[in-house]
């Protein structure tokens, strides 16, 4: 929620890394942790798919015709009965961009978007995901809520129920008239859907959504708050990564739950804004999204990082601060910033976290800030003040206001303690 800049600014690092094969997610991409030179990590660009919105009332003769005029080899849709969008995948020697252009001509298309590949931003502690591979069904069912005012959704790796310090039940819990999720023999929907592997199992195999999660009940927990729950959602993979189609399934998955308020997406990407997610936000102007502005110390009001730099009024962009000399205040110095591009700073460096052995560690990240904000956020919602605006000045009234100048480029103008 700030006074971005358009959207078209982002070109300046519209630079892809192109040749990446179709939801080639199990490669390496450089991480965002650690970027000594400020260099800029790109997502990789597929060369042979699109993600087609499909306009209302198109019914499955019209979207094989589609698909046959443009010579499809393959589509996919999402899990969840969810046939708004689909990628589609072209023969690999097809000119993307001409093929992008044609198709948002035709009368049944919406719009479109560009295959993306996107590495998460924080490393997380790999000993969080070696208890297990998966959870039971029992598990799951174990730690359901009964269904409460407000439903904090968290996008992101999952989460490793076997790695929390605490066994009470927080997790959405699905409503009566809800059509549940069921893909092929993965099982029906529980809490929250694994979008990777295409399952009801949200099991964290990477342990940067654990991490989130628990700060998020953390933070409640300690407040007495109790009248909320959590709904997982994995779109990344044990790497950290994803692709934009994916995020866009669990995205309109996530939307369409009806008591979901809040949403903590902290992850984040430059140069390729994607339309479709920014159109999709958009359309839900009652949902808070709060997003981590990024880990490269960089300026992102020269070039945004997305989805934190997107000019809607429920977005929020969280940065970190740290503590020097025991109590100056100053920006993280892996934090990125931006006067007009960062509403927040917040808690994101050296954070702690216990896993079930009482095992301590310290993370760092403005992935880890997000989560913060979203539980502050939650305890405003639930003190009455619901829209994204309200709870935003509420953050800011709330919020710790530093001396005029301390930091006078790096943030609006309080922290999130």
């Amino acid at each position: 929620m700030k006074c971005l800049k358009p959207l078209f600014a982002s070109l300046i690092l519209y630079f892809f890394i192109f040749g990446c094969a179709p939801e080639d997610l199990d490669k390496p991409i450089t991480n965002h942790n650690s970027n000594k030179n400020n260099a800029v990590n790109l997502p990789v660009k597929s060369t042979n798919e699109l993600i087609i919105e499909y306009k209302h009332g198109m019914n499955n003769s019209m979207k094989n015709n589609l698909r046959r005029k443009y010579n499809v080899k393959r589509f996919e849709k999402c899990d969840c009965i969810n046939d708004r969008i689909e990628k589609w995948e072209f023969d690999p020697n097809v000119d993307i961009e001409g093929r992008n252009d044609q198709i948002t001509q035709e009368g049944g298309v919406e719009g479109t978007d560009y295959q993306f590949f996107y590495a998460n931003e924080n490393i997380s502690p790999t000993t969080l995901s070696t208890i297990t591979s998966s959870h039971s069904n029992e598990l799951i069912t174990s730690f359901l809520k009964p269904n409460s005012t407000l439903t904090i959704a968290v996008l992101d790796t999952g989460i490793n129920l076997n790695k929390l310090p605490h066994r009470d039940p927080f997790l959405y819990t699905l409503t009566s008239n809800e059509i549940l999720c069921k893909e092929n023999e993965a099982g029906e929907e529980i809490s929250g859907w694994d979008f990777i592997n295409s399952d009801n199992d949200i099991y964290d195999d990477n342990g940067h959504g654990t991490i989130v999660s628990s700060i998020i009940k953390s933070k409640l927990d300690n407040e007495n708050i109790t009248n909320y729950q959590i709904l997982p959602v994995k779109v990344f993979n044990h790497l950290g990564k994803t692709s934009t189609f994916k995020l866009l399934c669990g995205y309109l998955y996530t939307v369409n739950k009806p008591s979901v308020s809040i949403i903590n997406m902290s992850f984040g990407w430059y140069s390729a804004p994607s339309r479709l997610l920014y159109k999709f936000i958009s359309e839900n102007p009652d949902i808070l999204h709060i997003s981590s502005s990024g880990n490269d110390n960089h300026d992102n009001d020269s070039v945004a990082h997305y989805p934190s730099s997107y000019d809607n009024n429920n977005v929020l962009a969280i940065g970190s601060f740290s503590i020097r000399n025991r109590s100056e205040i100053v920006k993280s110095t892996f934090s990125n910033y931006g006067n007009t591009s960062v509403d927040f700073l917040s808690v994101g460096d050296q954070v702690s976290f216990y896993d079930n052995t009482g095992t301590h560690y310290l993370v760092s990240g403005t992935s880890y800030a997000a989560p913060l904000v979203a539980a502050k956020s939650a305890i405003h919602y639930l003190s009455g003040y619901t829209t994204p605006v309200e709870i935003t000045n509420q953050l800011r009234i709330n919020g710790t206001s530093l001396i005029s100048g301390s930091m006078p480029t790096y943030y609006g103008d309080r922290i999130i303690e």
